[in-house]
């Protein structure tokens, strides 16, 4: 019995002395100096909108120099919210490790388009709608808009739900354009194939194929799979008859009908 006893105390010992130790390891963390800034940039389609030099040079200019500051949990959480603060991220993690690096994982946006607006304003959007500018270190191939935009990236912050313009003619566009867009890049073939969507004044799209042949009048972003699906029949059973570059114009806007014109 009195043996059964010692060993419970000396497990309930070994506990205590653990704890304290991850109490004074954690305590000591918190103290120690920053040994070391690693910051990574992760990219899911290669387009390195911004690279670890960039992060870096950012976090400098902002909170100075990290390595061998005292580094508080309020600097770990300022700077949080400085790099995920950054347009082209899509998110970022920072944390502090046992040994008192600093690691900074960042992820990227991923473009789906970009926009060149009515007033010459050029941006991005995302595969979440969201907007975020240009960057001078990377251009990326994806599929442009043009035409009747007004939307800039001042004054919009989503395409997939604009704040304040759900109901008004402007948002109603952006939400159509992201859905017509966001068909065809989840479409292997139409993502490869369309290179350009021009939006007309009436609200209407014009689409652009890589190969130039013709401009296909898709109309109103509506029927999208079976405008698609009467498209690639048409390619497969009439065209290859007469050639690409017959004709000029091909309209798929209306139902159970496709009309070419020279």
């Amino acid at each position: 019995m009195a043996a059964r006893i010692m060993k419970r105390l000396a497990v309930v010992v070994s506990v205590a002395s653990v704890l304290v130790m991850l109490g004074f390891t954690s305590s000591g963390n918190r103290q120690l100096t920053s040994q070391k800034l690693d910051i990574r940039v992760e990219s899911a389609t290669g387009n390195y909108f911004i690279c670890q030099a960039m992060v870096r040079e950012t976090i400098i200019k902002e909170m100075d120099t990290l390595e061998g500051r005292m580094v508080t949990q309020d600097m770990i959480i300022q700077l949080h919210e400085m790099v995920n603060g950054l347009p082209w991220v899509k998110e970022a993690r920072v944390y502090r490790t046992i040994k008192a690096n600093i690691h900074v994982d960042v992820r990227l946006r991923d473009p789906m388009f970009r926009v060149i607006n009515r007033h010459n304003d050029s941006y991005y959007v995302d595969r979440d709608g969201k907007v975020f500018p240009l960057s001078d270190e990377h251009t990326a191939r994806v599929m442009l808009v043009t035409g009747h935009i007004s939307a800039s990236p001042q004054n919009t912050a989503s395409f997939a739900d604009p704040d304040e313009q759900q109901d008004t003619q402007e948002g109603i566009q952006l939400k159509s354009l992201f859905e017509l867009a966001s068909y065809i890049s989840n479409d292997a073939f139409w993502n490869a194939f369309i290179d350009h969507v021009y939006v007309r004044a009436d609200g209407q799209f014009e689409l652009t194929p890589k190969n130039g042949a013709h401009i296909i009048e898709f109309g109103h972003a509506t029927g999208i799979p079976e405008k698609f699906d009467k498209l690639m029949a048409f390619y497969r059973g009439g065209i290859t008859q007469v050639g690409w570059r017959y004709y000029n114009r091909v309209n798929i806007a209306y139902t159970n009908q496709v009309i070419c014109s020279k």
